[in-house]
């Protein structure tokens, strides 16, 4: 009986871990951390708008994920398509974007003559693990 017992709870430990590994490999997480300056924004919403598509007025955040009080965030569950990440300090806490209060930024690269943020996107295919999506400065908008 005892025998039966370990044989048991062996094959349900192998069938946890085959499973993680499943779980793993369909799962899609995208992780960051997002600064104004080199200085950490907490309460931020980081969300993906599809590629070509910039944030309006009105946008809702209520999907995006927030920064911790170190600036770190983690998407999961990220479907794959083709996305622009982008963080945005809702000044107001109305959960929308006003670009007349809120300050945004995006992951990307410096433009060398503006030094804005030019989008890069972001290529998410299934099972991806993709870190270091950092968003290094936020705007206020003209």
């Amino acid at each position: 009986m005892k025998r039966n017992l370990y044989f048991f709870a062996l094959l349900i430990l192998i069938a946890m871990i085959g499973c993680d590994d499943v779980i793993k490999e369909y799962t899609t997480t995208i992780s960051g951390k997002v600064t104004n300056d080199g200085t950490p924004v907490s309460g931020a919403y980081v969300i993906l708008l599809e590629a070509g598509v910039s944030a309006s007025t009105g946008i809702s955040l209520s999907n995006g994920m927030i920064t911790d009080p170190n600036g770190d965030y983690m998407m999961v569950e990220v479907s794959a398509g083709d996305y622009y990440v982008a963080a945005i300090d809702d000044d107001n806490n109305n959960v929308e974007f006003d670009s007349d209060t809120d300050k945004i930024g995006y992951y990307g690269d410096a433009d060398p003559i503006t030094e804005l943020t030019i989008p890069r996107t972001l290529q998410v295919k299934k099972g991806d693990d993709i870190e270091d999506i950092n968003i290094t400065k936020l705007y206020s908008l003209p």
